[in-house]
């Protein structure tokens, strides 16, 4: 009986130890996967649009450069816009590599507001489309991990590049404040919206992985998102809110350097 207890024991041993081994190797392929999928979310709602742009616009040049009575001022307007956007290309590329190399400096906290009304002037200025940002709430946003500002950001760029490119809107309006225990960022377009009905599933079979990578984000972050029409009449908003106890807890992790 002791020589087959002991045999169990052994055969349990290396079953518990394949078993680890197995996890072991899921874990590592999953988190090839999702790394994969994060650098596939950043290819494409930066740089890879960025140069769409660029492209976009080199053709415009083209275009102006071949027609019979040259614009002058049309073509130096597009000459200036190939280079802001290859200039921005370059940036993004930079902090993309950045981010492989080593993660955010989780001492250095990001003020999402003030990023966030550059972006949007930003975006006016290379669309030309009116986009005005306008804070909300009554108190102060607290400090916002780089980790988790670059994705509430990235979310944002995406939604107003969205509404440029497929929503045909007059104006874009975008949002940002602390509203009871959430902070929230709105992002509304008076385009033309989604389809009714519009599911994730029709979206990621659709090709619009824009949309699909946005939602993947703000789950990456703990953020709820929510993408329709919400309160208006017609258009789309992008409406994500995190819980303030998130940025507490990830501000109660980083050191004291004081």
């Amino acid at each position: 009986m002791g020589s087959s207890l002991r045999n169990l024991m052994l055969r349990f041993g290396t079953a518990t130890h394949a078993l680890t081994t197995v996890q072991a190797r899921l874990a590592v392929t999953e988190a090839v996967s999702a790394e994969r999928a994060r650098l596939a979310r950043e290819m494409h709602d930066s740089v890879a649009k960025t140069l769409h742009g660029v492209a976009l616009a080199a053709d415009g040049l083209a275009s102006s450069a071949g027609a019979d009575r040259m614009d002058a001022a049309l073509v130096k307007q597009q000459a200036e816009l190939v280079a802001r956007s290859a200039r921005r290309a370059a940036a993004e590329s930079r902090e993309l590599l950045a981010d492989l190399r080593r993660d955010s400096d989780p001492d250095h906290a990001t003020d999402v507001l003030v990023e966030l009304a550059a972006r949007t002037r930003d975006f006016r200025s290379r669309t030309g489309l009116p986009a005005v940002y306008r804070p909300t709430g009554e108190e102060a946003v607290p400090p916002v991990p780089p980790a988790v500002a670059r994705q509430l950001l990235t979310i944002a760029t995406e939604a107003m590049e969205n509404a440029h490119r497929h929503a045909r809107p007059t104006r874009v309006d975008v949002h940002a404040g602390v509203h009871g225990d959430l902070l929230r960022i709105s992002v509304y377009d008076d385009g033309r919206g989604l389809p009714p009905g519009t599911t994730l599933e029709q979206l990621r079979r659709a090709g619009h992985f824009g949309l699909v990578g946005m939602v993947e984000r703000a789950a990456s972050v703990g953020a709820r998102i929510r993408i329709g029409r919400g309160s208006h009449p017609k258009g789309t908003e992008v409406r994500l809110e995190l819980p303030l106890a998130a940025l507490t807890a990830s501000n109660a992790q980083r050191p004291n350097n004081a």
